[in-house]
C-alpha cells in the first residue's frame, strides 16, 4: 500500500512540473538574458554622459552584442567577442567593493 501511494505521488508531481515548467519558463525573470546593446553608449559617443536610461560600456567591440539579466536594473552584464566568447561588463564600483545594487552608469570590459 505505501509503495503504491509513492508511485502514484511521484507520478502525480512529474506529471504536474511537466505542464508547469513550460508556463513557468514563459514568464521571464532574472534568469534570461536578452540582448540589450541598445542600452549602452561608447565613451565618445554624443550623448554617452548626458543623463538618460542608458549606460556607457568601455569595451573593444564597443556596443556591439550585449546581453544583460535583469530584475530591477541590471544584474548581470556580458558581451560577446568575434569568436562568440562571453565578457562580464562589471561595473567599476564592483573592483573596489562597493555595492550600489541595480543599475551601474559604466560598465567595464573584462577579458
Amino acid at each position: 500500500m505505501n509503495r503504491r501511494l509513492l508511485i502514484t505521488a511521484g507520478a502525480l508531481a512529474i506529471g504536474i512540473g511537466t505542464v508547469l515548467a513550460p508556463a513557468a519558463g514563459a514568464q521571464g525573470g532574472a534568469g534570461e538574458y536578452q540582448l540589450c546593446s541598445d542600452q549602452f553608449r561608447v565613451p565618445i559617443a554624443q550623448d554617452a554622459w548626458v543623463p538618460g536610461n542608458h549606460a556607457v560600456v568601455f569595451s573593444p567591440y564597443g556596443t556591439d552584442r550585449i546581453y544583460c539579466q535583469s530584475w530591477h536594473g541590471f544584474t548581470s552584464v556580458y558581451q560577446l567577442d568575434p569568436a562568440g566568447k562571453r565578457h562580464a561588463l562589471t561595473p567599476p564600483e564592483a573592483f573596489v567593493g562597493s555595492s550600489r545594487g541595480g543599475w551601474s552608469k559604466v560598465y567595464v570590459w573584462n577579458f
